[in-house]
């Protein structure tokens, strides 16, 4: 009798075990959603990756025109009319040819930052999408998953009341032994394999095996220690 009440102990225990982990992965997911944290952090390297992109845009644009200026004025000056002396006309033609080629070599970079800039847009539009997405996921599963958690937390609340009952039919030496034994060894409580222990499978004596199929009182394995059940 008290080995088959240590056995259901055991099954209550497992049935406990289970439920504490499940209600720890539900209680993980409730607390924060791995998937809607990663969209977060794309959608802001996203949006990071865009705002430096339109910046080099910028930038890039803002050098192309300050060329396109200087060729403009230097233009001017030179079929004005305003400068005569030779040796400056030509230092004069010489820059402007100078100038022309820089702003061909800015305007190109320029178009590659625009470019750039635009696919930053599509980018951080995609992830802002996909992380409307998860959020409406995410506000849609959370009415579920605290419904679990509170079954969850009633299944554990029945099943503790269940071993509380049960232990206080036990001789708490027995108990104290159960526990001692689960503690190293899971399952604590194991039945006779042929002529084996049913937990690490080395023979049993004659005399163990005896004893366990008589029911006399509480047999261990004297190779692991766990509780024998016939």
């Amino acid at each position: 009798m008290t080995v088959a009440a240590l056995r259901r102990l055991q099954d209550i225990d497992s049935r406990l075990a289970d439920l504490r982990s499940e209600l720890a992965a539900a209680q993980a997911l409730l607390r924060a959603d791995p998937v809607l944290e990663q969209r977060r952090k794309d959608a802001a390297a996203a949006t990071a990756a865009r705002e430096r992109a339109d910046a080099e845009a910028a930038s890039a644009e803002a050098d192309a025109k300050g060329l396109e200026t200087r060729a403009q004025n230097l233009n001017r000056r030179l079929y004005g009319g305003s400068v005569h002396n030779p040796h400056e006309l030509l230092e004069m033609q010489q820059e402007l040819e100078a100038l022309r080629a820089r702003m061909s070599e800015a305007e190109a970079v320029a178009i590659d930052r625009l470019d750039a800039a635009e696919d930053a847009l599509r980018a951080e539009t995609l992830a802002m999408r996909q992380l409307d997405e998860e959020e409406r996921r995410r506000s849609a599963e959370l009415e579920p998953l605290r419904k679990q958690v509170g079954s969850l937390r009633s299944q554990l609340d029945i099943a503790d009341s269940e071993r509380q009952a049960l232990v206080a039919t036990i001789d708490p030496r027995h108990v104290v032994l159960y526990n001692r034994v689960a503690a190293k060894h899971h399952p604590a409580v194991v039945a006779v394999n042929g002529d084996a222990c049913g937990g690490c499978h080395l023979p049993l004596s004659i005399e163990e095996r005896r004893h366990v199929r008589a029911g006399a009182g509480i047999v261990q394995c004297s190779n692991c220690d766990r509780i024998l059940a016939p």
